[in-house]
């Protein structure tokens, strides 16, 4: 099968399932400082391979033609940041997004983070088609798993990239009858919009244990303010040690921040202004 891949290091596995089985004809792709996977490793794979990769978005008419110059069969949506503008009166057309939530619920671009957020104990990995409205395609395959408590967002992440390897190779292998079995979304639940960002800072009046909390939920999207400029947090250990200033900065990516019963020892990379 010839197909169109759109996505991140999010769902690698299934990207090297393609490679393997099927002819990716281009890889599109994005980045984004706050995810704690980003697009490296599945760049590095497709330019290895002479694979075009694209940044950016992807209009209706490039859609078409790849439709019905190049051969293509299908597009498969794996941890994208845009919604594809779907082309008109092409029956060749078959769009499969990956979605990180047992939809209906979790309609979001941070399904994962939301969930945590919302201390839901069950988590899981959708697959459906792709349609004109953001995570509603009729469903073609569905796993659900638990979130314990020994879990952050990033087990998260790799739980759902593990089911949705197994799901993809299950759904491709049989796609026209997943294809005509697929169940509609009849429910409307809200969508759910992106943390608040007074969720996502660390502050010094917490504790340390409630600065590990947030770290669990929100990982690479926490945030701390240092001395006047703002930092994306990507990893965090908690000392019971008092520190006597509010902050202090070590080298460029670390640093001591004060909290209320002891210090933090952050690693930490600038937001772009």
């Amino acid at each position: 099968m010839k197909l169109v891949y759109f996505g991140s290091d999010v769902f690698l596995s299934c990207f090297e399932y393609f490679l393997r089985e099927h002819q990716v004809l281009a890889l599109y792709t994005y980045h984004n400082d706050e995810d704690y996977f980003t697009e490296y490793a599945i760049v590095q794979r497709a330019r290895e391979l002479g694979i075009p990769v694209l940044y950016g978005s992807i209009s209706p008419e490039e859609i078409s033609r790849y439709f019905t110059e190049q051969g293509c069969e299908l597009f498969f949506i794996a941890e994208y940041n845009r919604i594809l503008t779907l082309p008109k009166g092409l029956p060749a057309f078959r769009g499969i997004n990956i979605h990180s939530s047992l939809l209906p619920q979790g309609r979001s671009y941070y399904p994962i983070e939301a969930a945590m957020e919302r201390s839901l104990t069950r988590g899981g990995v959708t697959l459906h088609k792709l349609a004109q409205q953001l995570d509603q395609g009729d469903i073609l395959a569905q796993r659900a798993f638990e979130i314990t408590d020994a879990m952050d967002s990033v087990d998260v992440y790799l739980r759902c990239a593990a089911n949705a390897r197994e799901m993809t190779e299950e759904v491709i292998g049989n796609l026209d009858a997943c294809w005509a079995a697929a169940q509609p979304q009849r429910e409307k639940l809200p969508y759910w919009r992106r943390p608040k960002s007074e969720l996502l800072t660390l502050r010094h009046d917490m504790s340390g244990r409630e600065a590990l909390a947030v770290f669990r939920c929100f990982n690479a999207m926490t945030q701390v303010e240092l001395n006047g400029t703002w930092f994306y947090v990507t990893a965090v250990t908690a000392g019971s040690a008092p520190l006597l200033a509010d902050v202090r900065q070590l080298a460029p990516s670390r640093a001591l921040y004060r909290v209320s019963d002891g210090h933090l020892r952050l690693h930490i990379y600038p937001m772009e202004v």
